[in-house]
């Protein structure tokens, strides 16, 4: 009996997906987005295929998660990159407060805003991405009726620096 588990333990760790999960999020620009908060993730489907059609080497693609602790515990430790909140829930994640009361805050930069949800990115996502979202974002004709307006939020206090220099047509940051 115990020669059956010295050998099958190494072969049950072999087939864990935790190394197939971290290359999937290298390679693709994930947008995470969760089942509780309703409307995030039909607008992220477009989100994804806009982004895809400025920047089709962004590979980006949609992650839904199951409910706002996985987000938190993604975003917590930069498992994902951006995620797509409804504006109450995008305070709430700033504040700690209502779904992430029990989680804590979490920090994190606006990307664009469209209408009542917000693209929202680790703060120490490299501005030149950000500001290739942004320009993407802007030039997107299938989102822009949901986009909000640049000049209004360029001067939004959480604004990712590179998303500002986008929104104000500044050069590509160096």
């Amino acid at each position: 009996m115990c020669g059956f588990l010295v050998v099958v333990t190494p072969l049950l760790c072999a087939h864990s997906p935790w190394g197939q999960y971290q290359v999937h999020r290298q390679k693709h620009l994930l947008i995470m987005s969760t089942i509780p908060d309703k409307p995030t993730y039909p607008f992220s489907l477009r989100l994804v295929a806009a982004i895809n059609k400025a920047l089709p080497e962004a590979k980006a693609r949609p992650a839904r998660a199951k409910h706002f602790e996985r987000v938190h515990s993604l975003f917590s430790t930069k498992q994902m990159q951006l995620m797509l909140l409804s504006r109450h829930n995008a305070e709430a994640a700033l504040e700690g407060s209502g779904p992430f009361a029990e989680l804590g805050p979490l920090q994190f930069r606006i990307i664009y805003q469209f209408a009542d949800l917000q693209l929202l990115a680790q703060i120490d996502l490299p501005d030149q991405h950000a500001w290739l979202l942004t320009n993407a974002i802007m030039y997107a004709e299938d989102i822009s009726e949901q986009a909000d307006d640049p000049d209004e939020l360029a001067p939004h206090p959480n604004l990712h620096p590179g998303s500002r220099a986008a929104l104000n047509d500044h050069p590509f940051p160096e």
